[in-house]
């Protein structure tokens, strides 16, 4: 099973992937990125995780693929859980933001002092898309298929966590 980002089933629900291609912007209201990091020199999402880390979280064996627009992506996937990262270098949290409405149930959070918006909180899964820069996001999707581990409970609490990892890897913004 491949994951393309944060899909819902319910109809003429758009998946996190769809929205974002779309292009759209809205500056009222998006938090602003205090100090940026850069997906810049990030050509796949699968070394955005170190091995230590993946270990951690109870993943393993990353394959790198393509959003349905052909941008980067890299899914995680065992018996017990699922996980996908997906870059976007040229639209940042205004362009989530434009089209939350789009996304059912979102909530706004912030993940190690980086604005986000966690989406499509259902029973097995949750998003969460972190602005890194005024053009720079990525989206951390996770679904749990069996809770073998008290984190993966709250998919939500463990997107971030995920999210995190992530924002400690990435360097600064020149």
């Amino acid at each position: 099973m491949a994951l393309t980002g944060c899909s819902s089933t319910t109809p003429g629900r758009a998946t996190a992937a769809a929205v974002l291609s779309s292009g759209s912007t809205a500056s009222s209201g998006v938090p602003k990125v205090v100090n940026p990091k850069s997906l810049k020199s990030v050509t796949d999402p699968c070394q955005l995780i170190t091995s230590q880390q993946l270990q951690e979280l109870g993943a393993s064996d990353p394959h790198p693929g393509k959003t349905e627009s052909g941008g980067p992506k890299c899914n995680w996937k065992n018996d017990n859980l699922a996980m996908t990262l997906t870059t976007y270098g040229a639209q940042g949290l205004d362009s989530v933001y434009a089209q939350r409405n789009r996304f059912g149930n979102s909530q706004e959070t912030t993940v190690s002092g980086y604005p986000g918006l966690r989406i499509a909180s259902f029973s097995m899964t949750c998003g969460v898309y972190v602005g890194l820069a005024e053009t720079q996001v990525f989206l951390a999707d996770v679904i749990v298929f069996r809770e073998v581990r008290p984190e993966y409970k709250d998919r939500c609490m463990f997107a971030e966590k995920v999210a995190g990892m992530v924002l400690s890897n990435l360097p600064a913004a020149n």
